[in-house]
């Protein structure tokens, strides 16, 4: 991988591109996108600088929605929770792939489609990468809508094509895999004389070895997301990438994920939780301390009670017997009405306390609640500003790997011993969160001790014991908790296997909302498009209600995508 600096980036990027409006197909024609004379290769930067530079997505989507209904957070005692069930402002990844992500990636191929045709083949790997690129980011901003374009959906300047028609996932999931599958053929094929991106590719620096087993460990993700849909075309999609030699993640070192440089990305604006501050989950903490999860201090922060704060509300009168406590580490129920729960409402109120030192009156705001790592998000919080942090985004880990594997073998679908898979993930997944919790210099810091591992892996929460429904649940919890980093994969992955659960291991708490349990969004309302393509739009939406499962109307929250079945 590459730590990139974001406005270095945006500097040398400025010359190559043009803006568009993001759903006006016809705005993609009127201005050339890209000069001619720039190297193919160097014109990959901007489209993945789309994939992780999504401050928006992760003040709207991520912190106002995503984490609280996946429970990794809810809204900070003096925060509101309204709106946790009426998204707005969201799925903007969603535009960004037409706005540029994918738009650049298909330029690209115009760009070396117009070369001489001596010069041409030497671009086949930075092809190739290209399309593993637009595959996971059209596959993302389906999962969550359903039905887009994607065909014919960058075809107005080639062919003035300014009304392109909706596909279907059921139609795209078979293009995806055939198209990602072509690009690792491509990688490990041996071409000579290619082109590198080198260090403007910002992920891997042009690794072909490494984007090959991406591109291969995608086509799995992908294969997942369809078996409860067509169980029998996911099984061979996985079996025929199981048998690709050299295309799996080996380690940690191979996984697909960005680390920023140590300026300027990632830092406060909307990447910060101040306008929507986030406190621990309860149920989400209580696991993970009673388990002793080496994470916790990476997913979490120590409440406000130190030692010495303690001593000073003593000595300050306002607790004269209170005694401290070593646990620093506690969480707000979930459910928005249990903020009216009369037991409940100490817990959600601010609390400032006024004492006398020295004669002088002294006010402290003060919280027993643990709050979301914030510096995992925002490198400047808590006073980090200039303080050397670097961003870390996962986008496919050696962890999320090695869970898939591990289901994968207990449902008999591949082979391989699934504990080996699961233990291997697990210890993955915490060392990824060490290097990031030391990579985002967040406050309170300690190396990950490796026995610390051990006595986690050996709770009877975590264990991999048990019946293979408890086995299943297992694996799907840690695969969800090491999805923390990516809300909306870990939206997904709740989706597809609906764990955590109520009553499960790691209990999901049913949400209320004046006293009515309420559904858990499943999808975003897809985006309207100008007035040119409205029919295409509405056929689209009328298209995907046929299943049943879909909803009533395209703002029906509740509904479910293709892929996403009973």
């Amino acid at each position: 991988m590459k730590n990139v600096n974001k406005w270095g980036l945006g500097v040398a990027v400025a010359g190559m591109m043009l803006s568009a409006c993001t759903k006006n197909f016809e705005d993609l024609n009127t201005n050339p996108q890209v000069s001619q004379d720039v190297p193919p290769e160097m014109l990959i930067t901007q489209s993945e600088k789309g994939i992780v530079d999504r401050d928006f997505d992760w003040f709207y989507d991520a912190y106002t929605y995503q984490m609280k209904w996946m429970q990794f957070g809810v809204a900070a005692p003096g925060a509101s929770p309204t709106g946790l069930f009426s998204p707005t402002n969201t799925n903007d990844f969603y535009n960004a792939f037409y706005k540029n992500i994918g738009r650049n990636l298909v330029e690209m191929e115009a760009v070396v489609a117009k070369k001489p045709e001596a010069e041409r083949g030497q671009y086949g790997n930075v092809l190739a990468i290209a399309k593993i690129l637009k595959v996971y980011s059209a596959w993302r901003a389906s999962d969550a809508n359903g039905s887009i374009p994607y065909t014919n959906a960058f075809q107005s300047r080639s062919d003035a094509n300014y009304t392109p028609t909706y596909d279907t996932q059921e139609k795209m999931f078979p293009i995806w895999d055939s198209e990602l599958k072509a690009a690792v053929a491509t990688l490990q094929s041996g071409l000579s004389g290619q082109a590198s991106p080198g260090n403007a590719e910002i992920f891997y620096s042009g690794d072909i070895n490494k984007w090959a087993k991406a591109g291969n460990v995608l086509r799995i993700k992908l294969a997942m997301r369809q078996l409860k849909r067509t169980p029998d075309k996911a099984t061979a999609i996985i079996t025929d990438a199981m048998a690709v030699k050299n295309g799996l993640f080996e380690s940690n070192a191979d996984e697909w994920k960005f680390i920023s440089a140590d300026q300027s990305f990632a830092r406060a604006g909307n990447w910060a939780m101040d306008n929507n501050p986030l406190s621990a989950s309860k149920n989400m903490l209580d696991y993970m301390y009673n388990n002793s999860d080496p994470r916790l201090g990476i997913f979490y922060e120590k409440n406000s009670y130190t030692k010495e704060l303690v001593d000073s509300l003593v000595k300050g009168g306002v607790f004269p017997s209170m005694q401290y406590n070593e646990r620093r580490y506690f969480g707000l129920p979930a459910s928005p009405d249990r903020r009216n729960v009369k037991a409940d409402t100490v817990i959600f109120n601010v609390k400032r306390y006024t004492m006398t030192f020295n004669g002088k009156e002294v006010t402290r705001t003060l919280d027993t609640i643990s709050a979301v790592q914030r510096r995992l998000f925002d490198l400047d919080a808590e006073n980090g500003n200039n303080n050397g942090a670097r961003y870390t985004q996962p986008i496919l880990s050696y962890a999320e790997q090695c869970f898939m594997l591990a289901e994968l073998a207990v449902r008999g679908i591949i082979s391989g011993t699934a504990a080996t898979y699961y233990n291997n993930g697990v210890e993955a997944s915490i060392k990824a969160y060490d290097d990031m919790g030391r990579e985002a210099k967040i406050r309170d810091y300690a190396p990950l001790d490796a026995a610390a591992i051990t006595k986690y892996m050996a709770n009877d929460a975590v264990a991999f014991t048990g019946a293979n429904d408890v086995l299943l649940e297992k694996i799907n919890i840690q695969n969800f908790l090491n999805l923390f980093k990516s809300p909306w994969e870990a939206w997904g992955a709740w989706k597809r296997t609906g764990i955590p659960k109520e009553g499960g291991i790691l209990a999901f708490e049913p949400m209320q909302v004046a006293g009515q349990t309420v559904v858990i969004p499943r999808r975003w309302a897809l985006p309207q498009p100008t007035i040119a393509n409205q029919v295409n739009w509405r056929n689209a939406i009328t298209e995907m209600g046929q299943t049943g499962e879909y909803g009533n109307a395209d703002n029906d929250f509740t509904g479910r995508v293709w892929w996403d079945k009973k």
